[in-house]
């Protein structure tokens, strides 16, 4: 049997909250596959969590249905379009199922409005999935945006220390992917090597100083132990505790937030892409 990992959909994998309300919706509905978007970190995170051998159980609750906003074929479409846009390098999704709740006791269509077992944060999706996929729900773990998400989870007997709300701390499904590698890798040395875009840009004291507090602040939000940080000229090495698993999702995220705050301060990139995506 293998490990899942449990993951909410709507401010875990696609962007909801941030889009703008058009009339008639209200706060959290979303059912439109046009609108489908992507949160930063939510591939890498599939991803790496893929290749780790965990399969990937999205569980949403879809009240939206009982409400009267959305009929089931819109949430088929919208999820249809999430799995979509969720493919490893050779195009082959990486979500193994997907199971959702359209009922809601305050609803107001008929055969919905009714509360229901499956409804987080009740554990009925989490069991559904364990008996439709024979999952080991001892080694499965669950990342989500709300407390219900994680309520679900500790309901249906997997362990709190597996149950990862995403936060300021872990604000994205990379980081809580990066996590959950730290967590299960063997205690073994890796490394890895990141070379800047332009030649000495690492010898500026304030570039070399972010890259460090940000390799530091990232390994303590993920619990991976970092054993040595070298900085110089154009080239960050450093060394880790944890799998090659671990090493490239540290890479990968490390890339992503200092880029990010090179490009704020200077216009422009401090790594150049990877000449194949992690």
């Amino acid at each position: 049997m293998r490990p899942a990992v449990f993951l909410d959909r709507d401010d875990t994998l696609i962007v909801n909250r941030e889009l703008t309300l058009r009339p008639g919706e209200r706060a959290g509905d979303m059912a439109d596959p046009d609108r489908v978007q992507l949160l930063e970190g939510a591939l890498d995170g599939c991803r790496w969590l893929k290749r780790a051998g965990f399969r990937l159980v999205i569980f949403s609750n879809q009240g939206i249905v009982a409400r009267g906003g959305a009929t089931l074929v819109d949430v088929d479409a919208t999820n249809d379009r999430v799995c979509d846009l969720l493919r490893d390098e050779q195009g082959e999704p990486l979500i193994d199922a997907v199971y959702y709740c359209p009922f809601h006791p305050d609803g107001s269509v008929s055969g919905f409005s009714r509360e229901h077992h499956w409804r987080k944060p009740a554990p009925g999706m989490i069991h559904q999935a364990v008996e439709d996929l024979g999952l080991d729900l001892a080694r499965s773990w669950v990342v989500g945006d709300a407390p219900r998400d994680l309520d679900a989870g500790r309901h249906a007997g997997i362990d709190e220390s597996r149950l990862i709300l995403l936060d300021e701390q872990t604000p994205n499904l990379a980081s809580a992917a990066l996590r959950i590698l730290s967590a299960i890798a063997p205690r073994e040395r890796a490394s890895l090597s990141l070379l800047a875009e332009r030649p000495g840009a690492l010898d500026d004291q304030r570039i070399a100083a972010t890259v460090r507090s940000s390799a530091e602040a990232l390994a303590e939000r993920t619990g991976i132990r970092l054993l040595s940080v070298s900085i110089e000229d154009d080239r960050a090495e450093i060394e880790l505790e944890g799998s090659e698993f671990v090493a490239v999702g540290f890479a990968a995220e490390l890339r992503r937030l200092t880029n990010a705050w090179h490009r704020r301060q200077f216009d422009s990139s401090l790594w150049p892409a990877p000449a194949v995506e992690p």
